[in-house]
């Protein structure tokens, strides 16, 4: 479900600057800054980088009236930290400043994801929404300092919230089930039907 939204956002706000901006090139990729070796990741270069920065569980809509079934665990719900960092080297610094304004302005207008704005919205999913989070010197050097590299224009977003339960799981077991049973019967008629034309057959010689 993560990566779904984080791409579902990621194709919207790429939308959004291909109009804004008249270009067919897609600005924003989801990938991480450094490669794992801790080495810079050349295909974000003059990019938009797009990272999963942190899942918190959220505490406050845990529900003491969950009627859980034997076995069943009541949902989980969580939220995302999402960073959008611009890596434009010089001489292009300034491109920097210009995508990260561009993103402010488009979740200005498209803090909430539903299904009647976003129909390619997964089934699990009712409702995200995007707030700015605002990072103060101490936070913003400790993010820099985890992701490895220094810091370059940028903004976080916290998008709330998603929900993880065990029906998501058994979502696609009933298909699977159904499809096992469907090959199932059309096996046995395929063999009725063999034996049936097999005993209506006429035999040699009558």
């Amino acid at each position: 479900m993560i990566h779904h939204i984080i791409s579902v956002i990621n194709t919207q706000l790429n939308e959004f600057i291909r109009n804004e901006l008249n270009i067919s090139e897609e600005m924003v990729i989801v990938s991480s800054l450094m490669d794992i070796k801790g080495n810079a990741n050349m295909q974000i270069e003059n990019k938009v980088c797009l990272f999963l920065q942190n899942i918190e569980e959220e505490k406050i809509v845990k529900s003491g009236g969950f009627q859980a079934n034997a076995g069943m665990a009541p949902p989980m719900y969580v939220n995302l930290y999402l960073v959008f960092a611009a890596n434009f080297p010089d001489p292009n610094y300034v491109e920097s400043l210009r995508y990260i304004s561009i993103i402010i302005e488009f979740f200005q207008g498209h803090s909430v994801f539903d299904r009647s704005n976003t129909p390619m919205l997964s089934p699990n999913i009712d409702k995200v929404t995007l707030d700015f989070v605002n990072l103060d010197f101490n936070e913003l050097n400790n993010l820099w300092s985890m992701v490895g590299a220094k810091y370059i224009p940028s903004a976080v977003y916290k998008l709330r919230m998603l929900t993880f339960n065990q029906n998501m799981i058994r979502e696609d077991v009933p298909g699977v089930i159904q499809g096992i049973d469907a090959l199932g019967n059309i096996a046995t008629d395929l063999r009725d039907r063999l034996l049936d034309s097999l005993d209506t057959k006429p035999k040699e010689g009558s």
